[in-house]
């Protein structure tokens, strides 16, 4: 039967099944979203069946596991950044891969009795969502609900940091520290910004620095993973990896005024969440 034929199939039990499982929101199979931070209602659900022809790991990296479909299951448009859980409830050993401008994120069996969940702070963009299986084909719940409070332990956490924000400094400038959180990494290798780059980052910088005059600053980042930062401006390029301390990154030097990029990597195959923070010396 093909993919078509099973996703017919199971559109009228599976949307009952879901409503009355969810009891929040209406299921629907391979719906799309369109969310941003305090999305109403939370939570969400569609519903579909798991699979495809597609191997995770081959496709999306090492990391990734499970077979899953050459389309996207689920399309997710974030309209501003949000810190998402997506998980799912299955009749089979689920898989989770979501692919967009935060990075790749891949999961196994998070969520227990063999189901997958990702956590994670994501920028505004398209991401695609493809919900895969170890084993056997099922039919499964895909629910999206917005971490209140942050991602839960370790850096980059804090639902009161406001994430992926842009700074306007000077010196002197008011209140020192200022911070800033995020999703590590990207698929563009940061050695295209020079040999002394190393890692993965974003096409697109995370953070913005607009410097209104000469300042002695500190950038440095708290991260759940091996972090890297790369910052361009508008007279030279900084990149680091380790110089904070225990994997994470710090650049410190004069910044002249100007505007500059900055882009907040990892050294590895996995991302992680993190904290930057910028202050004057």
């Amino acid at each position: 039967m093909n993919r078509l034929a099973l996703r017919r199939a199971a559109t009228q039990s599976l949307a009952l099944g879901a409503v009355l499982a969810a009891g929040l929101a209406t299921a629907s199979d391979y719906r799309n979203f369109s969310i941003g931070a305090g999305f109403t209602p939370d939570p969400q659900t569609g519903t579909g069946t798991t699979g495809g022809a597609r191997d995770a790991s081959q496709a999306f990296g090492g990391q990734c596991s499970g077979s899953v479909d050459t389309t996207p299951d689920h399309v997710i448009t974030v309209t501003s950044a949000v810190n998402l859980k997506l998980y799912t409830t299955s009749t089979t050993d689920s898989t989770l891969v979501m692919r967009g401008p935060s990075g790749t994120f891949c999961d196994d069996d998070s969520r227990g009795e063999l189901d997958a969940e990702i956590n994670a702070v994501l920028r505004p963009g398209r991401y695609e969502v493809y919900v895969g299986h170890l084993g056997q084909t099922g039919q499964y719940t895909l629910t999206l609900t917005e971490n209140v409070g942050g991602t839960g332990p370790g850096p980059g956490g804090d639902g009161s940091i406001e994430a992926y924000r842009d700074f306007t400094l000077g010196a002197g400038f008011t209140p020192d520290p200022q911070r800033s959180r995020g999703e590590t990494g990207g698929s563009r290798d940061a050695r295209s910004f020079g040999k002394a780059c190393v890692g993965t980052i974003d096409t697109s910088p995370d953070h913005r620095l607009t410097v209104t005059s000469a300042l002695n600053l500190k950038i440095f980042v708290e991260s759940t993973t091996d972090s890297t930062l790369v910052v361009v401006g508008p007279n030279r390029t900084w990149c680091d990896d380790d110089s904070h301390g225990d994997l994470d990154a710090e650049i410190s030097g004069m910044f002249s005024p100007g505007q500059y990029q900055i882009f907040v990597g990892t050294n590895g195959n996995q991302n992680g969440n993190y904290t930057i923070t910028l202050t004057e010396q």
